[in-house]
């Protein structure tokens, strides 16, 4: 039977500096350690060999529900009776992050075995000493319990008497200690934390737990020392399983930065908001702009895509990679939401810095510059550079949302040639549409190659909701990729540069949802939303099978959760138009804004 441990039944841990994903029977089977981009010291993900932490002898029972935070509740059955089990990720001080697994017997007293394996993947398997091991250049110790060593996995017996907390403990921190009663203290503490995250979040009417978990895997996705966010905390989980359709989303991508500022503003956390923009402001010190679409977790160039063969990969899908070659390409759709992501922080009440509008007007500059490169990889990151529609999409966003800017913030900007171009932008889109209304993914290629990236154009508004344009697009492109109620990014099984047939893509499937309420059409976008809703993992992937419902490609990925949260918030704005009219509408955003401004400045008091 082939190894596939089911992607979309996994859920998140995370402590600000390393992610782990956990099964539903306890088994935590990846975690890359120290850092989010380390080489995992916990794989059995991708191999059934590979390195993994669980309990041996036990069964899923009942789970807390919860698809991502810092701790995580299960209770799993044993021989023995039921054992319930929080599992944690915990850095304390910097001083390296420690997997935290507290056990207690329900039923009887607790006796139970854990197995753990370390290191491999790319990098020699640890060799234990005592309960210490060496992982590539790190220490690593484990707690608790009482252990002994069966080759490379160590077999730890914990005991307790029943309703008591037993733990074992997995740590990077040389000062980590295994007092009970202080892991039960943190954990509290970090689970607190995390209930305040979304408690201060202005949560959509529609499917407010969706918009909740977008908000914790976006926080636990983050680096909070340098506020980079990952795109997915994993490598290689692949889109068309036993092709080579593998890739490695550690990494930092500009387009994830602009969203998690778009969404956390639209849901009321513009204190996290400020911060994305801050770490984008970061990486452009040097460059003034960005100069690459991705970085890696400390602002550094990605390393080069290399693979890994001593992995057999998930569902034996090869070449299992690391690093990334989207590295270096061009993308002006990401430079588009760049802009966009600032436009949406001031429209929700923060505050435009001076640094802030200087990236903005440096992109404007860029983008309306003459001679611009029209080859680009785009969104979709092509490895064959092509004239996409959505680089035009891209670049009249950018410019569109510079000029709006510049108009209510800072009016003596200079912006006719910003105008100039952002027309230019559109003619260009306009020139491209297709008898049925529909748009090709690159110039010139007639009705051969729709491509989802074309909603882009009705989800900011380049066709608004009163011009036919939009509907017709919109119509155009789901009849071309639907598979309800999911949407296909571009025809699977086409020539780009890979080989497999792909699943549906979770980000462009919740912007049908965006595009229909754009339009006016609420109650469509209200029946896509709930299938939709039904139908997705807690814990979304980057790619659904359509007919097997089977989760595909990395895990869990940000972008699908940013676009189903700013889906929410426009279906509630759109529903709320719909029902009461634009000027209550207004007044609904005008509330909003004037609450952020207020906790904006008891925030500075």
């Amino acid at each position: 039977m082939t190894w596939a441990p089911p992607i979309a039944a996994h859920r998140l841990l995370g402590d600000g500096s390393t992610t782990a994903l956990l099964r539903p029977a306890g088994e935590v089977d990846w975690w890359c350690a120290p850092a989010m981009d380390s080489p995992p010291v916990l794989w059995s993900l991708l191999d059934e060999q590979g390195a993994t932490a669980r309990w041996t002898g036990v069964r899923l029972s009942a789970s807390a529900g919860r698809a991502a935070g810092p701790v995580l509740t299960s209770v799993l059955q044993s021989a023995r009776g039921r054992v319930e089990c929080r599992d944690a990720l915990h850095c304390d001080d910097d001083r390296g992050s420690s997997l935290v697994r507290l056990v207690r017997g329900l039923d009887q007293d607790l006796d139970l075995e854990h197995e753990l394996s370390l290191g491999g993947f790319d990098q020699p398997w640890a060799v234990w000493e005592g309960g210490t091991a060496q992982v590539g250049e790190h220490e690593v110790r484990l707690l608790g319990g009482t252990s002994r060593q069966d080759g490379r996995v160590v077999r730890t017996r914990v005991s307790a008497p029943r309703g008591e907390w037993a733990a074992v403990v997995v740590t990077f921190d040389p000062e980590r200690d295994v007092d009970v009663a202080r892991l039960l203290e943190q954990v509290d503490e970090a689970q607190r934390e995390d209930d305040e995250l979304v408690a201060r979040a202005r949560l959509p009417r529609t499917s407010p737990q969706r918009a909740a978990d977008a908000l914790r895997v976006l926080r636990l996705c983050t680096n909070a020392s340098t506020g980079a966010v990952v795109a997915a905390p994993t490598t290689s989980l692949p889109e068309a399983p036993g092709h080579d359709r593998q890739f490695d989303y550690r990494y930092t991508w500009l387009r994830d930065s602009s969203l998690a500022v778009s969404v956390a503003a639209l849901l009321g956390r513009r204190d996290i908001a400020e911060d994305y923009l801050s770490f984008v402001l970061d990486q452009t010190k040097q460059r003034r702009l960005p100069s690459g679409p991705m970085t890696d977790v400390r602002g550094e160039q990605v390393p080069a895509e290399r693979e890994v063969p001593s992995v057999a990969g998930w569902a034996g899908s090869l070449p299992v990679r690391v690093g990334n070659d989207a590295r270096d390409q061009l993308q002006y759709d990401a430079l588009g939401l760049l802009v966009e992501a600032v436009s949406v922080h001031v429209q929700t009440g923060g505050r435009l810095r001076v640094e802030v509008w200087d990236l903005g007007r440096a992109v404007a500059d860029q983008l309306s510059a003459d001679g611009l490169d029209r080859h680009t990889s785009g969104i979709w990151e092509l490895r064959e550079p092509r004239d996409l529609v959505s680089a035009d999409i891209g670049i009249w966003l950018a410019l569109d949302r510079a000029v709006w800017i510049a108009r209510g913030w800072r009016p003596w900007t200079r912006r006719r040639a910003w105008v100039r171009a952002r027309d230019a932008a559109k003619a260009r889109v306009v020139g491209a549409l297709l008898e049925d209304g529909g748009l090709p993914q690159a110039y010139g290629d007639g009705r051969r190659s729709a491509d989802a990236s074309a909603l882009m154009a009705v989800v900011f508004r380049m066709f608004g909701r009163d011009d036919p344009r939009a509907s017709a697009l919109v119509d155009a492109t789901v009849r071309e990729l639907d598979c309800a109620p999911f949407l296909y990014r571009y025809e699977p099984g086409g020539d780009d540069g890979f080989s497999g047939r792909e699943g549906a893509f979770l980000p462009a499937s919740w912007w049908v949802v965006s595009a229909l309420a754009a339009c006016g059409r609420v109650r469509e976008a209200e029946e896509r939303a709930r299938a939709l809703d039904r139908a997705v993992p807690a814990l979304m992937p980057e790619e659904m099978d359509p007919e097997s419902r089977v989760g595909l490609g990395n895990a869990p990925l940000v972008w699908s959760h940013m676009e189903a949260a700013r889906a929410l918030y426009v279906l509630d704005a759109a529903r709320m138009r719909d029902r009461w009219g634009v000027l209550v509408l207004g007044a609904w955003r005008g509330g909003r804004w004037l609450r952020a401004r207020t906790t904006r400045s008891e925030e500075d008091t």
